[in-house]
Parts: C-alpha cells; structure tokens; sequence
C-alpha cells in the first residue's frame, strides 16, 4: 500500500504555509468596528515606532502588560510558538547580533556581536564575529556551536520550526574558533541578515525531542536582560525578571508582568489601573474611543484583495486589471483607520510598507472606473445599460468574494469592494465562512474569485513575498497563476545585496504584480497600545526592536 503521508518538501511546505497564514489571522483579531469619532482625532501620518523617549528615568517598578491568549508553545522558533503571543512575552529576554532599526534596515548590537561583515558575494558569505562576553541564561557561553547546531535544525524536517526562507538558502556555517564564523548561501539572498545568528543554545536544538516538545510548559533559555522567572496557568500571568548572567547595561525595571485575559477584562484592568500597556483590538477598541494615552505605530499588516486566475473571468489578464483600477483604495484607508482608532496608510507595494527602506509610493495605484470598464470592454463584457451587471454571451460577470467571518473588518472590506465593482457592473457576492474553516476549506483548494484577509511583511521577507506569487505550488501562492516576469523580478531583488540597487529591483517586482493583477494591496493596519503616559522608551514598533534595559517610568512611579 502506498503511502498518503507527504513527502519532506510537503511537510516543510505545509508548515511554512500554517505559520504565516495563522501569523495572517492573528493580525486580523486587531481589526474592528467603524466610528466616526476615531478619524478626527488621528493625525495624519504615522511614525514607524511611537515609544515616548526620554532619558528622566527612576529605577525599579514593575510593568504590568495585557495580552489575549497564552502562548501552545513558548519556543518562539517553533511553529506553534512563532503564530502565538510568545514572540512578545519572550522579548525581553532575547537578543541577536542585529538590532533592527525604525526602517527596517539593521546595525550590529555589540552586546552579541563585535562586528558583521559581508565577506564575499559569490558564495554569498556573512562573517560573524561574536562578544565572548555573552552567555546563555545558564552562564554558558553563546558561540560557534551554537550556530551550526541551529542552522541543522532550521533546515532538518525532524524539527517543527518556522524557519525565514533564508534559512533554506545556506549551505554551510564555518566555524572560526568558538566565537567566530562564516555563514555561507548558495546564492545571493538580500533577508540574509535574518539567518545569521541562533536564537538558541544547541542543546535545545540538537535534540527534535527537545525543541518540539520542551518549552510547552516553560521559557527556552534567555540571552537578554530579562529572563522568565514564572508561568502560572492557574492566575494567567508569566513573570519576568532581570537575568542574573546578563552582562550589558542592568535593566531598570524589577520586573515584567505580563497578564492573559480575555479583551473585555483587560480593559477593566486597564481602567482600574491594574495595568500599564494593553493592545487595542476589535473586541475592546470602543473602551479606548476619545481615551488619551494611545499610542500608534504605521504599522507592518495589510490588507489585500486576492484574485484567483485560475479559472472563469479572472483569467483574462484585463479583467484582473480592471478590478483592480475599479476599487477606491483610498475608502478602504478611511475605513481601516477608523477600525484602529489611528490613521492607516494606502500600500502601494506587495514586498515594502510605508517608512520601510526602499518605500515608494505608486500613481499607477490611483482609482480609475472609466478606464476600468474600457478594459472591461477590450475582454469582451458589456454593459447593456448603467447599473447594470456585464455580460458576455449570455453569461453575466459574477464573482465571489469569500472572507473569514473574523475579523469583522474583512466583511467590511468586501463590501466596500463589491460596491465599487457594482460601479463598472461586476457583481461580487460576499459570503462568510467560519475562520476555523476558512483556509481548509477555501483558500487552499482556490475555492474563491476573490478573497480577502491580511498578509504582514518583516523586516527581510522578500522571499516570503515572492512565495505569495511564485511557484504556482508554493504554499502561499493563492492566485491560481504565475508569472515569468514576476519571478524574475523578485529574483533579481533576492539576490541584489546593495540595498540602493535593491530599492530599484523591488520597484520593478511591484510593477510586474500591477501588471499581473492578482493581488492588489489596500491598507496598511496600525499598530495601536494604550499606555500610561509615565512609561518611557516603550509602545508600538513597526519593525525596531525595542532597549528593554531603558523601558521604565518617569519621575515618580504614578499611573495616570
């Protein structure tokens, strides 16, 4: 009997599609409710971090923050661990030889690294040298060892991890002695700095065993200022403390208390000064309308609109393109920024976000229904009178547009959507499916004409990108097609490291997907906190990287 179990490239395959479409639905529980009061206040453009600086800082106090769910699994380079709240809990104890920068682009953190430099472009090879004063929550030494172990269990099927494409791309780690080596790929990879540093000790990651199934119940090791002290089930909190081993600036801080609850009960908390920092999401967005001390960051989620060109009217090229021209983007901006009560930004761009290296916004973007129903036209639709809904012996231009019935943003998407292509005589039927069904049942077999949902883009995702287009088989390509042109643009941009050059290439991948038409990108969602205005240099970050060892109160320690 032959097996129906999938092969390694499958399972790899499955994973990596698990974790960034959950990491996707995640991002949606921020989504919420319309108001009209949240859009006056907003200002009109939002900075990439919003952390309240400042350097008038008192010692000790304990920072409470809220969060919706515990963590299945607290490795945060688990598959499970990767798509829950762990990434966030385990911050503070965590560090790498990058630190990444308000942009997106990165520098050396010399609490982990004395230096990285990239050695050679053909073999692409990174040289890492590392600070011998880092140490493992234990007091072990971070070293060489630890790199090649983690590299083996980023690319061995035997490991559940959730690994950056990157990771795939290397073929050999060359040590240096213990606190020195040599990361080598295949080929040129620009999210290079994503792959060159472990996120733990090789005895977590040396053993499958360990590193699946260990850290259900507790912290993997720290390298940071902060390590777990507590996790208790019973009273949903984990507690963190500063870590003894660590050898940088001492944290001022005495402690992070991090609290799960459900959105309502937070908010309470919040209120009654049982709290300090909460996210701001759908379910409690309503206790924070008018409400001072929110703080908001441009934000790394967005908002697509997904054609499938498999089959039916979608696979001409012109139709796809006239849907696209058809929609106002700019409603869909509107409409998000109120959902967040802070001001969204529209996306021009299906690799890059706004305030991200290497950004540009794109004229081509802008809504035109009148050339829309001439492209409309070209494909053979016509209208028989306005209002309408096109046909084409004797078939009538009908779409369905299939979205998770959470977030409730997603439904109003779709509608805004329908309503524009209703315009140039598109009739799009929306239907809800229950989002535990969603993916199984819909997106992966294609079971849609359109469909829409949130994507979130890193700090070096580009060949994460590339795989929402290309291969046809790729586990996160949903269009039905591909297209030579656009690989060949996101290939070039992969492997261009000089980030000026890359800036160019990344232009030219984002005018293949406009030509291509099949995923459209709409809104960028912002990153929203409510935080007492005594806590400094901590709020919402779009990609930097937060100094855990300066995150404290001003003046006296009072909540407002």
């Amino acid at each position: 009997m032959k097996s129906t179990s999938p092969g390694p490239a499958k399972r790899r395959a499955r994973r990596f599609a698990i974790w960034v479409l959950a990491a996707a639905l995640l991002a949606g529980c921020f989504g919420g409710s319309s108001t009209e009061e949240a859009s006056e206040a907003a200002p009109k453009y939002l900075a990439p971090s919003d952390i309240n600086p400042s350097k008038n800082l008192v010692e000790g106090g304990s920072l409470r923050i809220g969060l919706e769910t515990f963590p299945a699994n607290f490795n945060p380079v688990h598959t499970d661990g990767a798509i829950s709240t762990a990434t966030q809990i385990l911050a503070p104890t965590f560090g790498g030889a990058l630190r990444i920068l308000d942009d997106g682009t990165w520098k050396v953190d010399p609490n982990y690294a004395r230096s990285v430099e990239v050695k050679s472009t053909d073999p692409l090879t990174i040289r890492v040298k590392l600070n011998k004063s880092a140490k493992w929550q234990d007091g072990s030494t971070i070293d060489s060892s630890d790199m090649v172990a983690f590299v083996k269990a980023m690319q061995s099927e035997e490991f559940a991890a959730a690994a950056t494409p990157a990771f795939q791309q290397i073929s050999a780690v060359k040590k240096d002695g213990d606190f020195g080596y040599s990361v080598v790929f295949t080929k040129p990879t620009a999210d290079w700095p994503a792959a060159i540093y472990p996120a733990l000790p090789s005895k977590a990651t040396n053993d499958p065993a360990v590193f699946n199934e260990s850290f259900k119940t507790k912290a993997p090791p720290a390298n940071g200022p902060f390590q777990v002290a507590s996790i208790d089930r019973k009273t949903s909190t984990i507690s963190l403390e500063p870590n003894p081993n660590w050898w940088g600036k001492e944290p001022l801080l005495d402690s992070i208390v991090w609290r799960i609850a459900d959105a309502g009960v937070l908010a309470k908390a919040y209120r009654a000064k049982e709290l300090d920092a909460m996210w701001v999401t759908a379910q409690n967005r309503n206790e924070f309308i008018n409400r001072s001390g929110l703080r908001s960051a441009s934000g790394s989620q967005w908002s697509h609109l997904t054609l499938n060109g498999a089959s039916g009217p979608l696979q001409n090229a012109k139709v796809r393109r006239a849907i696209a021209l058809a929609i106002d983007r700019d409603a869909i901006v509107r409409a998000t920024t109120k959902q967040h009560l802070a001001k969204s930004q529209r996306l021009d761009s299906v690799v890059l976000v706004p305030g991200q290296a290497g950004y540009l916004p794109s004229p081509a973007m802008k809504q035109d229904q009148a050339e829309a129903r001439k492209l409309l036209a070209a494909a053979g639709w016509e209208l028989p009178t306005e209002g309408a809904t096109a046909e084409r012996k004797g078939d009538r231009l009908v779409l369905q547009m299939v979205v998770p019935s959470a977030p409730k943003s997603a439904k109003e998407r779709a509608s805004l959507i329908a309503a524009d292509l209703r315009e140039v005589g598109i009739k799009v039927k929306v239907k809800a499916v229950d989002e535990e069904k969603f993916f199984d049942e819909v997106i992966y077999p294609l079971d849609f004409d359109l469909t829409t949902f949130t994507w979130e883009t890193e700090s070096y995702s580009i060949a994460a990108a590339k795989k929402l287009f290309s291969p046809i088989d790729s586990p996160t390509n949903f269009t039905g097609r591909t297209s030579p042109t656009l690989t060949k643009a996101f290939n070039s941009a992969l492997e261009t490291i000089d980030d000026k050059d890359r800036a160019e290439k990344i232009s030219q991948v984002d005018e293949a997907a406009r030509h291509q038409a099949l995923i459209l990108p709409l809104a960028v969602w912002p990153k929203v906190q409510a935080v007492r205005t005594r806590l400094a240099n901590y709020g919402p970050t779009t990609f930097a990287d937060l100094d855990w060892t300066i995150v404290a109160f001003m003046g006296k320690r009072e909540f407002d």
